[in-house]
């Protein structure tokens, strides 16, 4: 049995019930080696099917930075309002730490000899 054409596909979760496809086609010449040409097959498939998705979440981690730069900005500016009509007081601006769940200046004392 002659081998006239081989194929190869991969199937990618993503997550979120969603997956990603990529199959190749390739057709074989007489002579050429069956192994050799699946496993060509399947080194392109594999190696091009994950280097969009790492291009793909990249972008993404741009476009969330650049929102995030955008929002810092409009909370800086809407203070800055507050300020003018006398809402609030003319504070330095703090960073907030999200890895951190409280003030250190209002944890309760939560030793045993309390209760």
């Amino acid at each position: 049995m002659q081998l006239k054409s081989i194929s190869y596909k991969r199937v990618l979760n993503l997550g979120n019930y969603e997956n990603k496809h990529l199959e190749l086609f390739a057709e074989m010449a007489d002579g050429d080696d069956e192994d050799t040409g699946i496993q060509h097959l399947m080194e392109l498939v594999e190696r091009n099917i994950r280097s969009q998705i790492g291009k793909d979440f990249q972008k993404q981690i741009l476009d969330l930075e650049a929102k995030k730069n955008t929002l810092s900005d409009e909370v800086y500016y809407l203070k800055q309002e507050l300020v003018k009509l006398g809402k609030i007081k003319d504070e330095p601006a703090k960073e907030d730490n999200p890895d951190i769940p409280f003030d250190s200046g209002n944890a309760a004392n939560t030793t045993l000899d309390n209760f």
